[in-house]
């Protein structure tokens, strides 16, 4: 028998001299150091040898390359710390190495795949990544982007939103993860960053750096407020990632099924961030203290409740989105009507 990738067996009993003559053919196929493979199938010749046997002490086999002979010893060490070496019979072994062996080489050769997997996923890290929905198990999503699986829980899901298997899906590539069986990364289609890249998909200019995302504040699968700004004079970020006739904006949320996206420009004036950042609801006046960052916002009585939001959360995000306290009272009253944000 070879050692096939395929794993095919053939009908008469392996040599261990065949054995050494596959290992040096499959290391000059795949492109790995011998002395590597050679220390992965000696390793798992050892614990083979172990389980088959169980002698006393620490076992240890060496494969002799010219040969294909094994050398199996055990190592005992005495209460007093010496240590004793002794050879251990392998005819009866020889029988079980070369499928032990066969089994650590394509073991091994997988796992080293599965490794480059992962160091390739790994420079994608942050960016968007287009995978088909394989299955949904407690919760956990898990998609297929190919050459990875992609595993999204609970917490990094759009709540409510109706995955199937069998469907395409988009999401952001977060991290690595280990497993033993396969690549696995861990991915989002509720984090911020999951809302900023859509965002550079859609707005070139966002790519062309001319429109900056300075700030993003998200309830995943409620809404989202993002605070943009431009670097060359003249250039309207909020009308950019809007688009002609909200076509970008539009493009966005039919991505997010009913997260609403608010997009709002940037400032280095506090009370012009803030004011912004409670849209749609129109402000009266903002007082900011730097102290407490706080932001005390005056709205006409109208404009209370949207100022607020639904359970709090407009006044909550732009809080979020601006990093101040936010205090919302009618511009005809002195006492706040909504809750401190």
């Amino acid at each position: 028998m070879t050692l096939s990738r395929a794993g095919s067996r053939s009908q008469s009993e392996p040599s261990t001299q065949t054995l050494a003559e596959a290992l040096t053919a499959l290391c000059a196929e795949v492109g790995i150091p011998f002395e590597e493979m050679l220390h992965t199938v000696e390793g798992a010749l050892a614990a083979a040898y172990t389980r088959a046997f169980n002698p006393p002490g620490e076992v240890t086999v060496k494969l002799d390359t010219k040969t294909g002979a094994l050398d199996v010893r055990s190592r005992v060490v005495r209460p007093d710390g010496t240590a004793i070496v002794a050879e251990l019979p392998s005819e009866d072994f020889k029988r079980m190495a070369a499928q032990t062996a066969k089994h650590a080489v394509l073991r091994h050769i997988h796992d080293l795949e599965r490794d480059k997997v992962l160091r390739d996923v790994a420079e994608h890290r942050g960016e968007l990544a287009s995978g088909i929905v394989d299955r949904i198990e407690s919760g956990i999503v898990y998609v297929d982007l190919g050459r990875a699986e992609g595993v999204m829980p609970p917490e990094e899901q759009i709540p409510g939103e109706p995955l199937q298997p069998g469907r395409p899906v988009l999401v952001v590539i977060l991290d690595t993860q280990h497993n033993r069986r396969q690549a696995q990364v861990r991915v989002s289609r509720g984090a911020r960053a999951f809302i900023h890249r859509l965002l550079e998909a859609e707005v070139p200019e966002i790519k062309a750096g001319t429109v900056q995302v300075r700030a993003i504040a998200r309830e995943p699968g409620l809404r989202t407020k993002i605070a943009v700004s431009s670097t060359e004079p003249g250039l309207d970020p909020v009308g950019a990632c809007v688009g002609p006739k909200g076509v970008r904006h539009r493009a966005i949320l039919s991505e997010l099924a009913n997260e609403h996206v608010d997009i709002v420009p940037w400032s280095d004036d506090p009370e012009a961030f803030v004011a912004a950042a409670l849209g749609p609801a129109k402000v009266e006046r903002v007082t900011i203290d730097r102290v407490t960052r706080t932001a005390t916002v005056l709205v006409p009585r109208g404009q209370l409740s949207l100022a607020i939001g639904r359970d709090g959360q407009n006044a909550r995000l732009a809080a979020k989105l601006t990093g101040y306290r936010i205090d919302i009272k009618p511009s005809d009253a002195e006492a706040p009507l909504g809750e401190g944000t």
